[in-house]
């Protein structure tokens, strides 16, 4: 495994905006889902050893994870963390009613995983606009369990190639509603070296 690598100021700058271009595609998206006003923000990024997101999460409750591949020229897995009260919410924003406990039935499922596609697809998509390179999101699947444990099945499927994770502090609300929200971005780490790459050249470095 690759030492650590830290972000510059123009690789922080470039991947920051283009989060926020693929925040604002799927702001449209989500208001137009829910039929109201949807307001997300990208305060911040950071790129984040991977022995430290264990402790960046919270391990006390499960959460609701929304899990997709990343495949053609970037490999490795996004993941969409969101507290099981944001998920219920949003469900019931979206459905007009929610059942109780922790389970989701099939429409609920359906109802997370395309908020999963809209949120994570578009910075996916903004971000191989930019790099000009090709990636691709597999099918969304719903787990419920604690942060920790879906980390480590990641980190597992990957075999263990990935040093740094890319971490979006996202803070979204629904009709001044917050919602609880974080996106991982786990690559391994050629394809986190392409991705840099791929940015410097845009600073004609």
């Amino acid at each position: 495994m690759n030492h650590s690598k830290n972000l510059t100021d123009f690789q922080y700058d470039a991947l920051k905006e283009v989060g926020n271009i693929g925040i604002g595609q799927a702001t449209t998206s989500l208001s137009r889902m829910v039929n109201k006003q949807v307001n997300i923000s990208l305060p911040d990024l950071k790129l984040i050893p991977l022995l430290e997101i264990p402790e960046m999460l919270s391990q006390d409750l499960p959460v609701v994870t929304i899990l997709l591949e990343l495949r053609d020229e970037a490999r490795g897995y996004l993941m969409l963390l969101l507290s099981l009260d944001s998920a219920k919410m949003l469900v019931k924003m979206m459905l007009g009613e929610v059942k109780e406990g922790d389970a989701f039935d099939e429409m609920e499922q359906s109802v997370l995983m395309e908020l999963g596609n809209i949120l994570t697809g578009t910075y996916i998509s903004a971000l191989s606009n930019l790099l000009d390179i090709s990636m691709g999101l597999s099918t969304p699947v719903q787990v419920y369990d604690f942060a920790g444990a879906i980390v480590n099945q990641i980190v597992i499927l990957m075999s263990q190639d990935v040093d740094d994770v890319l971490l979006l502090n996202t803070e979204f609300s629904v009709d001044d509603t917050r919602i609880d929200g974080k996106i991982l971005v786990f690559t391994d780490s050629l394809s986190l070296t392409k991705i840099l790459e791929s940015v410097n050249r845009l600073a004609g470095i």
